[in-house]
This record gives structure tokens, C-alpha cells and sequence, in this order.
């Protein structure tokens, strides 16, 4: 049997602190839906007056330091299908934009140091099937709104400035978007300018915790180790 003394406690005592002070910055995000406005944005005026305090993705040089893209097709221009378009820029946008084929899946994920507080994008050509999830600094989707929520009704605008805000009250930080449209009638995903705004730094384990915590292991391994050669 392995007992206990005073330094194998101190030991298991500062791997557990170390675990303590890790977990304490990666808590549970329950889902909590935010609000959402859309404005006609068929002459794409909307384009250079992003939220105040924006980080905004244009797509035209590169991602924003931090930011990450996985899967999609950036465009420069719309492409024209056998029968019908295959993507379609957002009206009045002369610049590059994101593309999202049918039944497939974007995921934009924004600087990971940060948090943010709500998004605004210009979505184009709009379908119901698109679908356009708000993820969490964990990647779980917070809310989901679909081209059937912000197209406003058969006879609105087809393009689209869509500004979306956290309920701050649910402590919901946004770390993401993921863009998809699954359907069997070839219907993509266009968007563009991309923007992040009410940016909160995010805190993370410093190495001077991980290193606590792996030498408060290696010291308890060291002393199961002494005990079992006594014994």
C-alpha cells in the first residue's frame, strides 16, 4: 500500500492548483441566441461602413493576423454553370468575395486572443438554404440564421447588410462563422467584408502555469516510484 507523507502531498497539491488555474480559462459556453438586422444592400453601399471598431475580412489580400479560413472558394468575379450560375457576386461588389459551394462547409475563424460581440457581413445573392452558424470561442454554434430569416420576404432585396449582436447579459463571446448550403438545386453561399466587432482579449494558461503543472506531476510520479521500490 502507498501512503501519503508531506512531500507527496505538496506535490499532488500543485498539480491540482495547476489544473485549477488552467481550466479556469476554458469554462462551458451554453448557447444563447443574440439579435439581428438586415438592410437592402442591393447597390452594395454598405461596403465601406462596417461597426465601429471593426476587424473586417475582404478577402482581397490575405486573412486579417490571427484570423483563419477553412474550406471555401474566394472569387473574383460571378461564374456562369451549364444551366444556371454556379456563384453569383454580391450586387455591385467588384471585388473579391467568399464562396460556398452547395453541400459543403466555410468555417471563418476570427483571432483566437479575442472574443467578439457581434458580426456584420454583406450577403449576396441570398437563398433560403443558406445557412450562416455564429460559433463560440470553442467552435459550438451560439445561434444559426438561415437565408429564410434575413431575405425579408419574397419582393426584398436579394443582397443583404446583416449586422448580428451577442446578448452581452449571457456572457456568449463569438470566435467564429460557418457558412453552408445544403440543397439539391446548386444553390452556393456568397459573402463578403466580413466583419468582427466588440472585441474582448481572451484569456489563456501562461506557460508558467503548464510548466507548474508538469512539474507538480513529475514530482508525484517520482515519489510513487521511491515508494514502490521500498515497498
Amino acid at each position: 500500500m502507498i501512503r501519503f507523507d508531506r512531500r507527496m502531498a505538496s506535490c499532488l497539491a500543485s498539480g491540482l492548483a495547476a489544473i485549477a488555474i488552467m481550466a479556469a480559462g476554458a469554462t462551458t459556453v451554453q448557447a444563447a441566441p443574440g439579435t439581428f438586422t438586415t438592410e437592402a444592400n442591393d447597390s452594395y453601399t454598405r461596403q465601406l461602413t462596417p461597426p465601429a471598431g471593426s476587424t473586417t475580412v475582404d478577402f482581397n489580400a490575405g486573412l486579417p493576423n490571427g484570423f483563419s479560413l477553412n474550406g471555401g472558394l474566394v472569387a473574383s468575379s460571378s461564374q456562369w454553370g451549364l444551366f444556371n450560375w454556379n456563384y453569383l457576386a454580391p450586387a455591385g461588389d467588384n471585388s473579391k468575395f467568399l464562396v460556398t459551394m452547395p453541400n459543403t462547409t466555410t468555417t471563418l475563424n476570427a483571432d483566437p486572443k479575442f472574443g467578439y460581440g457581434g458580426i456584420a457581413l454583406n450577403w449576396g445573392s441570398i437563398d433560403s438554404a443558406n445557412v450562416l452558424d455564429i460559433l463560440d470561442m470553442a467552435g459550438q454554434v451560439i445561434d444559426r440564421l438561415t437565408g429564410a430569416d434575413v431575405s425579408g420576404g419574397l419582393l426584398a432585396s436579394n443582397n443583404r447588410y446583416v449586422t448580428y449582436r451577442i446578448d452581452p447579459a449571457n456572457g456568449q463571446l463569438i470566435g467564429g462563422l460557418r457558412f453552408s448550403s445544403p440543397n439539391i438545386l446548386g444553390h452556393a453561399f456568397e459573402v463578403d467584408d466580413v466583419s468582427f466587432f466588440g472585441a474582448t482579449p481572451v484569456s489563456v494558461p501562461e506557460p508558467a502555469s503548464i510548466a507548474l503543472f508538469g512539474a507538480g506531476l513529475a514530482g508525484l510520479a517520482s515519489v510513487v516510484r521511491r515508494r514502490r521500490r521500498a515497498a
